[in-house]
């Protein structure tokens, strides 16, 4: 089971296994929010962790595929043990590259020898010494002590995408997730996006679009949306003229269907899509 770890009412994916199969497996996109760590200076491109809707970490409990857990000791101060162990393992990675990095030197040197040994002879030649013999074993051990060490903060350091210490983990429920999937308008918006995602749709936040939720056929890497749904929390809800308008005018400038979704008298969830006519005489 995939655990989702909770932080401020959000929860977040830290795995990338998991991150691609709830997205290619159980169509939850969620947003990634992280930096990229091959490209850190530019925000194009998002990387780990993977922050969810309310709405797909209730979908995702409910059926069973994922926990919602909190980490209790996740921001305590590490033991001087830890620390040690910390402290080891910066050593060795230093040890490892500086290692890597002279065997790279010695390669890189060993194939410039003869033009070293050439340098050498023409400088002893311009002092007036000659039948010297340069030993090429010599001449390369004095190259390489040239050579500083590696500094700690000339290495490559390792990223972990989850936390490298132990964690005290405990399963929570749902109720604390913010926003609320448990309230009333939080519980008609899970309905919704529930019934949505079981009709076969890839769902992502419709925030940028003045919707809720923008609906795909298929990965919105590879898909534009269709569809974009706005919830309807009270199905007497009366609107005014300009707001129907303004979402349909939205809609046909982002060349997608507005769409309002609310849950009727009975419990059932029902869909009204807007459509924009221009070729009207009046």
């Amino acid at each position: 089971m995939i655990r989702l770890y909770l932080e401020n009412g959000v929860a977040y994916v830290w795995n990338a296994n998991d991150w691609h199969l709830l997205r290619t497996k159980h169509r939850v996109c969620g947003s990634l929010i992280g930096s990229v760590p091959s490209l850190p200076r530019q925000n194009d491109f998002q990387g780990l962790p993977m922050a969810l809707m309310s709405e797909e970490t209730a979908l995702l409990v409910e059926l069973g595929i994922c926990e919602l857990c909190v980490a209790k000791n996740i921001n305590e101060n590490p033991s001087e043990e830890e620390k040690l162990n910390i402290k080891n393992y910066e050593q060795r990675i230093l040890d490892e590259q500086t290692e890597a990095f002279r065997k790279k030197k010695i390669e890189q040197m060993s194939q410039k020898i003869d033009i070293i040994v050439a340098g050498k002879q023409q400088k002893l030649l311009l002092k007036g010494i000659t039948n010297v013999q340069l030993d090429k074993q010599t001449l390369l051990q004095e190259e390489m002590n040239k050579f500083p060490n590696l500094a700690p903060s000339q290495t490559l350091v390792h990223l972990p995408t989850e936390h490298p210490r132990e964690i005290e983990v405990t399963t929570v429920p749902v109720d604390i997730l913010q926003p609320s999937v448990v309230d009333k308008e939080g519980k008609i918006r899970y309905n919704i996006f529930k019934d949505l995602w079981t009709k076969g749709y890839y769902i992502t936040t419709g925030s940028k679009f003045g919707s809720d939720y923008l609906l795909y056929p298929g990965d919105p890497v590879r898909f534009h949306a269709t569809y974009m749904v706005r919830c309807v929390y009270d199905a007497m809800t009366f609107f005014r003229p300009t707001n129907f308008v303004a979402f349909g005018r939205l809609s046909v400038a982002v060349n997608k269907i507005a769409v309002l979704a609310f849950c009727n008298r009975y419990g059932n969830i029902e869909y009204q899509s807007l459509q924009w006519h221009d070729s009207m005489n009046g």
